[in-house]
C-alpha cells in the first residue's frame, strides 16, 4: 500500500470521526450549563483538610467567568457553591477538565458537615462508573430542607488549573462521555495504524528518519491522549500512583525531545542549517530543565518550562522554509503538517496561560490538539514517501552516473594495464639487475662487517703486544734459565756416572774407587743436585704450562666465528680474555673476578664474545686511569651471575669500575659508529658499535648504570 493511499483511507476514516464527534459535542453542549460565574474563590492559604469554620469565615470573590482560573502554583485552591444541591436536586457537578490532581468534596447543609469525598483527578477507569468519564464527577446529594446550602471544593494540580464547572444530569453526561470516547477510539486506532505501518517501513527501507517518526508519533499521541486523562485505563497510571501524577509531564517532555529529533534528522539541519540545528539542541536541553524540576517535584514548574518550549517549537516553521529553499521539496510538507499542528499546539499552550474566555470554548481547544496531529501525521507520513521517492530517483540517477563512471574507468583500465605490462616487464628486469648488484654488495658488506669486527680485534690485540710478549717472555727465560742450571747439574751426574760405570767387582783396588767416588759425591754435593734437577723440570713444565695457556687464549680470542654458533661457557670465554688482558692491566688497576660456579654452557660464537668482553673491560681500565686515583685504590671488577628473569633463565655478565662514569649525553651516543671521548689517535669509536651489533646478534640485553664521577655497570643479560 502507497503512501497516499494510506493517506487517503485515514482521511475518510477521520471525517466519519468528525461527523459523529461534532454531532455528539452539540448535543453535549446544548444541554449543559455551565456554573462557573456561580462560584466562589476562597481567599488565603489552604491544605487539603481545612475546617468548615474556617471555610464559610474566609474572604470570598466571585468569578468573573466560567472558566476558573485557580494558576499554576501547585497550591490548594478552594471555591465555594451556594444552593446548587437546592437549585439542581439530583444532578452532577462535573469539573471537564483532566488537568487535576486532587479533588476534595465537602458539602453543608446550615452550617453541618453532610458530606465529604476525597479522591484524584484521573481515577482507575473501573472505579468511575460509566457517567464519569474522564473528568472529576460528584453527585449533589439531592435537595433538603436547608437554609444555607454551600458545597466546597478543594482543588490541586501539579499543572495549570482552568477548571470549567458544570451541572448536568447523569444521561447528559453518559453521552457526552460517549462520544468523547468514541473521538479518542477513532484517534487512537488512527494513530496505531500510523504507527505500525511506518514501523513497518523502518524496517523495510532501513531509513533513521522512520524510527524517530515512529517515536515522534508515540510521543504526539501519547500526549493527547494523557491530556484527555486516558492514561487511567492502565494499571498503575492513574491519578493515584507517583507516576500517574507526573505521567503527563513526562509524556510532553517524550514529545518534545522525539519531535527535535525528527525535525533534525527529516530536515538535515546539521548540514543543511546548522544555526537552526544549535537553537533546536538547545531548546532540547530546556527539556532536561523540566525534568529536574519534575524529579524534584515542582510539577508546577516542569509544567510552565515544557508549556514555554512547545511554544517555541515555531523555529520548526522558518526551519522548514529554510531547508524548502535549498531544493528539498520534502520540507513543504513538514512546512504545512506543523503549521497546522503548531496552530492547535499554541491555542491549547495559550489557553493554559490565558484565562477569561467561555468555558465551552476550551472544551472545543482540547479537541483542537489530537485534531491537528491527525493532520499533521498524514501529511508528514506522504512527505517521508515523497522522501523515499525523491531518494530512489536520485539513486536511480546516481546508478546510471556509476554505471557509465564505470564503464569508461574499465575503458581506461584496460588501456593502463597494457601499459603498466609493458612497464612491470622493463621494470622487473632493471629489478633483477639491481637484486643481482645487491645480493653482491650485501656478500661484500657482510665481508667486510666481519674484517672490520676482526680487524677491530686485532686492533686491540696490537695494543696489548708488548703486554704478550711480557707475559710469554716470563715463562720463557725461566725454561732458559732453568735448562742451563739443569746443564750443569746434569754434567755433573754424567761423571758420577761414568765413574760409577768404570769400576769393576775384579779390580783389586775396587774398594779405593768406590772411596774415591763417593768423596766425589760429596764434593759434587750429589744430593742437593737431584734435588734442584727435580724443581727445574717443574719449573720447565709450569712455564711450558704458562706459555700453552696464553697462546691458547690468543688462539681463542683472534678466532674468526661467522654466523656459526657453537656452545661454550661464558666463565671460559672470560678467563681467556683475562690471560690477555691481564699483564697490561696487573699494575694499572686492581682486577677482581667472581665467577660463579653454575654458569651453564650456551650457544654463541666465542671469537665475538671474547672481543666484547675484551673491549668492556679495557674501556672500564682506560676510565679508572682517567681519575686521580692511584692504580692501588683503581678497581675493575667482572661478575657473572645465573638469574630467573620473566619466568625464564639467564646469564649475567657484569663488568663494573669506579672510573669517570658518563653523563645522559654521552650514555646516548656510545653506541653510535665513530662517536668516542677518547683523544685523537687514541680510539676508532667502532668498539661499543662492534659491540651492540654482537650482543644484538645473541639476542642479549645491555643495561648501564652510569653518572660522572661515580664509576660505570655494563650489566649483559644472555637468556639461555
Amino acid at each position: 500500500m502507497r503512501d497516499r493511499d494510506v493517506a487517503r483511507w485515514i482521511w475518510r476514516g477521520a471525517a466519519v470521526m468528525s461527523m459523529v464527534w461534532l454531532s455528539t459535542l452539540a448535543h453535549g453542549q446544548e444541554s449543559t450549563g455551565y456554573i462557573g460565574t456561580s462560584a466562589w474563590v476562597l481567599e488565603g492559604e489552604w491544605d487539603a483538610s481545612p475546617s468548615l469554620e474556617d471555610l464559610s469565615s474566609a474572604a470570598q470573590e466571585r468569578s468573573p467567568s466560567d472558566l476558573l482560573d485557580l494558576g499554576n502554583d501547585g497550591q490548594w485552591h478552594w471555591i465555594a457553591l451556594k444552593d446548587v444541591s437546592t437549585m439542581f436536586g439530583d444532578g452532577y457537578l462535573e469539573l471537564a477538565t483532566t488537568q487535576i490532581d486532587s479533588v476534595v468534596f465537602l458539602s453543608s447543609c446550615d452550617g453541618v458537615v453532610k458530606d465529604v469525598e476525597r479522591f484524584f483527578g484521573v481515577q482507575p477507569r473501573d472505579k468511575r462508573g460509566l457517567t464519569r468519564g474522564n473528568f472529576p464527577t460528584l453527585p449533589l446529594g439531592g435537595a433538603e430542607a436547608c437554609d444555607e446550602d454551600v458545597i466546597y471544593l478543594g482543588l490541586q494540580s501539579g499543572k495549570q488549573l482552568l477548571v470549567p464547572l458544570r451541572i448536568a444530569k447523569p444521561s447528559e453526561l453518559q453521552t457526552w462521555s460517549f462520544g468523547r470516547d468514541l473521538f479518542f477510539s477513532f484517534y487512537t486506532g488512527i494513530m496505531l495504524v500510523m504507527l505500525l505501518y511506518n514501523l513497518v517501513l523502518y524496517f523495510t527501507v532501513e531509513d533513521r528518519s522512520y524510527l524517530l517518526y515512529v517515536l515522534f508519533l508515540a510521543g504526539v499521541a501519547g500526549s493527547q491522549l494523557f491530556l484527555a486523562g486516558y492514561q487511567g485505563v492502565l494499571p498503575g497510571w492513574d491519578g493515584t500512583s507517583w507516576l500517574g501524577i507526573r505521567l503527563v509531564h513526562f509524556i510532553g517532555i517524550f514529545s518534545g525531545v522525539t519531535t527535535i529529533l525528527f525535525v533534525n534528522r527529516f530536515l538535515d539541519l546539521a548540514r543543511k542549517g546548522p544555526t537552526y540545528f544549535k537553537l533546536f539542541n538547545a531548546l532540547m536541553s530546556l527539556y532536561s530543565v523540566a525534568l529536574v524540576f519534575l524529579l524534584m517535584g515542582r510539577l508546577n514548574w516542569a509544567f510552565q518550562t515544557i508549556n514555554l518550549v512547545a511554544l517555541a517549537a515555531l523555529l520548526v516553521i522558518p526551519a522548514s522554509i529554510h531547508v524548502w529553499k535549498q531544493g528539498q521539496r520534502s520540507a513543504l510538507y513538514l512546512l504545512i503538517a506543523f503549521s497546522f499542528f503548531l496552530l492547535t499546539v499554541f491555542l491549547f499552550a495559550g489557553s493554559q496561560f490565558a484565562g477569561g474566555f467561555e468555558a465551552k470554548w476550551l472544551v472545543y481547544i482540547n479537541f483542537a490538539m489530537p485534531v491537528g496531529s491527525i493532520v499533521e501525521m498524514v501529511l508528514l507520513s506522504i512527505a517521508l514517501g515523497d522522501r523515499i521517492n525523491q531518494f530512489k530517483k536520485e539513486s536511480a540517477k546516481a546508478r546510471e552516473e556509476q554505471l557509465r563512471v564505470s564503464r569508461l574507468n574499465e575503458k581506461m583500465t584496460r588501456d593502463q594495464n597494457e601499459v603498466l605490462e609493458r612497464r612491470v616487464s622493463q621494470r622487473t628486469e632493471e629489478l633483477e639487475e639491481r637484486n643481482d648488484r645487491l645480493r653482491a654488495t650485501l656478500e661484500e658488506l657482510k665481508l667486510t662487517q666481519d674484517q672490520l669486527v676482526q680487524s677491530e680485534k686485532l686492533a686491540s690485540v696490537g695494543q696489548l703486544t708488548a703486554g704478550i710478549a711480557h707475559e710469554l717472555n716470563n715463562p720463557i727465560n725461566f725454561v732458559s734459565s732453568s735448562a742451563q742450571s739443569l746443564r750443569r747439574d746434569f754434567d755433573d751426574v754424567t761423571e758420577v756416572l761414568g765413574l760409577l760405570t768404570a769400576l769393576a767387582a775384579e779390580d783389586d783396588d775396587v774398594a779405593d774407587k768406590v772411596k774415591a767416588l763417593q768423596e766425589r759425591m760429596v764434593q759434587l754435593d750429589l744430593e742437593f743436585t737431584i734435588k734442584e734437577i727435580d724443581e727445574l723440570l717443574t719449573g720447565i713444565d709450569d712455564g711450558a704450562s704458562r706459555t700453552s695457556e696464553i697462546v691458547k687464549g690468543l688462539r681463542i680470542f683472534s678466532r674468526m666465528d661467522g654466523d656459526s654458533a657453537t656452545e661454550a661457557n661464558l666463565n671460559d670465554l672470560l678467563e681467556s680474555t683475562l690471560v690477555i688482558l691481564r699483564s697490561s692491566l696487573k699494575d694499572e688497576v686492581d682486577l677482581s673476578v667472581d665467577l660463579a660456579p653454575n654458569v651453564p654452557t650456551m650457544a654463541c660464537q666465542p671469537g665475538k664474545l671474547n672481543q666484547v668482553f675484551m673491549n668492556l673491560i679495557t674501556n672500564a681500565a682506560q676510565a679508572t686511569a682517567k681519575t686521580d686515583l692511584s692504580p692501588s685504590e683503581r678497581s675493575v671488577r667482572i661478575r657473572t651471575r645465573v638469574l630467573q628473569r620473566e619466568g625464564k633463565e639467564c646469564v649475567q655478565v657484569a663488568v663494573e669500575d669506579n672510573g669517570t662514569g658518563m653523563s645522559e649525553e654521552v650514555k646516548a651516543q656510545i653506541f653510535d659508529p665513530f662517536f668516542t671521548t677518547k683523544d685523537v689517535g687514541e680510539g676508532t669509536g667502532l668498539g661499543l658499535s662492534i659491540v651492540k651489533g654482537i650482543l644484538d646478534d645473541h639476542r642479549a640485553t645491555l643495561d648501564i648504570d652510569s653518572s660522572p664521577g661515580q664509576g660505570s655497570t655494563f650489566l649483559i643479560t644472555f637468556p639461555l
